[in-house]
């Protein structure tokens, strides 16, 4: 902007303090906003501890598993053990009935044989000493046939609760499998139940970082320091604000902003807020600090139904005090893209040092940055700088205030 007169307040900077004691009451001033999914840091506090149990739940699995392996090659050696007392015990059976039917075929042919009649036997003895012998004899066969039937049906015995030991071990066994398998499917639902709550955060947590941020800000708590209106930081903070926020801030504000496109600099069509924020990035200026002046010039943000001279001057750049439009900066587009160029330029431009000073309504002042020295030479007037700060506040809060820290994504 020309600096040459500095004591003829312009219509623009007129217009703009006449805009905004009309407008600055009604400004809605948004409360803060809580989501409701919680905080980034809320969300990854949240994801820590469902990791930690994912963690431990992978470990009981890992037990788990490890006692279903192990109960499984106990069952399957204990069916192995079950088929052979089977096997055994079917053996001892056929060893019996074949010592049983041999008994029997004995006990036949002793006492009722043909050829060999016990009477006979008896009978034939020629002697008291062969009658001792021969009864001696019969005896002895029968105690061995008899002895041998009891061990055999012992064996059999013994097979036999060995066989009904084993399966009664074999249904354990499977029941405690059947328990086991439950285990690890209940775990493993678990499992998956945590590890989709923490994909689930992992998206929560990329949605907050990409989700537009709530601007607060409110009435004045300090008093307006002519010498010290912004920080440097707050001035060049253009990463303060993405397409999204500057969309989703448009959105909430009375103006049409947020609906209108119009061709940038460059002569592409696009929408206000991605006009604003290529601006911003372009010259390393905060788009807090082009939305505040697109207010303190034309009012822009708080007018239902602009005109179209508002739009061609929306930024006021081009149009100095005299009042002679520069035609090549009208136009939406043209007029936030050069209105940002000239506010990062001028510090560079006029060669600002510390200790500078500045002529303003007649008046010295000495700025105590570049940012204040660049907001005096964009508007050489304590009335339009002042409608700055104060909307800059109302907007955004604090000028002053550190700038938030940016908050980037943990790997």
């Amino acid at each position: 902007m020309s600096t040459a007169i500095r004591h003829r307040v312009s219509r623009r900077i007129l217009a703009g303090v006449l805009a905004l004691s009309l407008v600055a009451p009604s400004v809605a001033v948004a409360a803060p906003s809580v989501s409701p999914t919680g905080t980034v840091d809320q969300k990854r506090a949240e994801q820590s501890s469902v990791l930690s149990q994912v963690d431990r739940v992978r470990a009981d699995l890992a037990v788990a598993d490890a006692e279903y392996t192990a109960l499984c090659r106990d069952l399957e050696q204990t069916a192995v053990e079950v088929s052979e007392a089977t096997t055994q015990l079917a053996a001892v059976d056929a060893e019996l009935a074949a010592q049983e039917k041999a008994l029997a075929d004995r006990a036949v042919q002793l006492y009722r044989g043909e050829q060999l009649n016990i009477i006979e036997v008896l009978l034939g003895s020629q002697s008291i000493q062969d009658l001792m012998d021969r009864a001696n004899y019969l005896y002895t066969v029968t105690s061995r046939d008899a002895r041998l039937i009891n061990e055999v049906r012992k064996t059999r015995a013994e097979n036999l609760w060995l066989a009904e030991t084993l399966e009664n071990r074999l249904d354990r066994l499977t029941g405690l499998q059947r328990q086991a398998d439950d285990k690890r499917e209940q775990i493993e639902t678990q499992l998956l139940t945590l590890q989709s709550r923490a994909k689930a955060l992992d998206s929560d947590i990329a949605a907050l970082l990409t989700a537009p941020k709530e601007f607060t800000g409110g009435d004045p708590t300090n008093t307006f320091q002519p010498e010290n209106v912004i920080t440097d930081a707050n001035f060049r903070d253009a990463g303060s604000m993405t397409q999204a926020d500057i969309q989703a801030f448009l959105a909430k504000q009375p103006g049409v902003l947020d609906t209108y496109k119009t061709k940038d600099h460059a002569g592409v069509v696009k929408p206000a807020s991605q006009i604003i924020y290529e601006a911003a990035v372009a010259w390393n200026i905060s788009p807090k600090v082009i939305l505040a002046t697109l207010q303190k010039e034309q009012s822009l943000l708080s007018t239902p139904n602009p005109k179209a001279s508002q739009f061609n001057g929306a930024m006021g750049a081009g149009m100095p005090d005299s009042g002679r439009d520069v035609s090549s900066m009208q136009g939406f587009g043209n007029q936030v893209w050069w209105g940002a160029q000239k506010l990062s330029s001028y510090g560079e431009r006029f060669n600002w040092v510390p200790g500078k000073t500045k002529r303003v309504d007649g008046s010295t002042i000495t700025p105590v940055n570049v940012a204040t020295f660049s907001l005096y030479t964009y508007t050489p007037h304590f009335a339009g700088v002042k409608s700055f700060w104060m909307l800059y506040w109302r907007y955004f809060g604090d000028p002053l205030a550190p700038p938030a820290p940016a908050v980037t994504p943990q790997p």
